[in-house]
Parts: C-alpha cells; sequence; structure tokens
C-alpha cells in the first residue's frame, strides 16, 4: 500500500485505539511553557505520496490539545521549550490459528487441523517531544489500531480521538 492513502486509512477508518507513552525521567516537564514543531513540516520522513491535508489535520489537532493543556505555540523552535514531531505508517500482519480435532467440538466437517487466517493492516500515529535546551528525547507516544478500509471518509473524528490518547499522558503525571 502507498503510505499516503495507508495513512488517511489508518485515521479515518479503524477500531479500538491502543495508546502507549514513554518519557524521560530526568526531564523536568514542569518548566515547559512553549512549543513548536521539530521542523516546518513536522511530519517525520513522509512519503512523497502523503496526504498534505491529513498531515495539517493532525498538525492543528495536535496544536489545539497542547493549547489546551496550557502550552503556547511559537513559530520559531528556537524560541520554544521543546518541539513536536509525528510519524505515521501502517504493517501488515496476519494472525493464524490452528485447532486440533479434538478442540473442535463435535461439529467439524474434515478430520485433521482446522487452520484460520486473518490478514490485517495496522496503522500508527506517533508523537515525539524534544527538549530544546538538550536536543534530546523527552517524550514519546503512539496509538495504533486496525485499519478498517471500510469506514468513513472524515479522518477528524479518529485523529482527534488518537492524538487525545497520546496525549493523555504528556506531561507524565
Amino acid at each position: 500500500m502507498v503510505v499516503g492513502m495507508v495513512a488517511a486509512l489508518v485515521i479515518a477508518a479503524c477500531t479500538t485505539i491502543t495508546a502507549n507513552h514513554d518519557f524521560n525521567p530526568a526531564v523536568n516537564f514542569d518548566q515547559y511553557k512553549t512549543f513548536s514543531w521539530v521542523s516546518p513540516r513536522p511530519l517525520v520522513d513522509p512519503s512523497p505520496s502523503a496526504n498534505p491535508s491529513l498531515e495539517r489535520l493532525i498538525e492543528q489537532t495536535a496544536r489545539e490539545l497542547l493549547s489546551a493543556k496550557g502550552y503556547r505555540f511559537v513559530e520559531d523552535a528556537a524560541d520554544a521549550d521543546f518541539v513536536v514531531g509525528f510519524g505515521i505508517g501502517a504493517t501488515d500482519k496476519v494472525r493464524a490459528a490452528a485447532y486440533p480435532e479434538a478442540y473442535r467440538g463435535q461439529w467439524h466437517w474434515h478430520a485433521g487441523h482446522e487452520v484460520s487466517a486473518h490478514q490485517h493492516s495496522e496503522g500508527r500515529l506517533v508523537v515525539d517531544i524534544f527538549d530544546v535546551r538538550s536536543h534530546q528525547p523527552a517524550w514519546h507516544g503512539s496509538a495504533s489500531r486496525t485499519i478498517d478500509v471500510s469506514g468513513g471518509k472524515d479522518p477528524q473524528p479518529a485523529v482527534r480521538e488518537a492524538l487525545t490518547l497520546i496525549l493523555a499522558n504528556f506531561p507524565p503525571g
């Protein structure tokens, strides 16, 4: 799949979101008041097919959520206490299960083992926060879920849900 198309599907049409967080315990998050983007285009290593509308939506939503936490956005990264970068992508996965005849019960059609396989794609949105003074990673959050290609076309609610879950533990308590 092309990353741009996958990224839109990752955010727009998925099942339950799983979020994870990690942080550098040496960082004093209480000193953070201002933020900026890690670069003019904060989507780290975008594919040439990355959807610019989705990038803007992620930036806008993250900016709103961080501002709601009391952080002030500044245009120049050198003037910020921390900078934010994003990553998006998808991975194809296969889940296989084999059941011996003895465990299938009395309702089966053939002898031997029954094997079932389910192929799916898992989409991921990543947020990385770096300390401007030390140039070191301060915090990392990610959200992932199975992509459902039959979902809707408006990614906004899913982007907001994913970023809300990702940023729920920022700053760490």
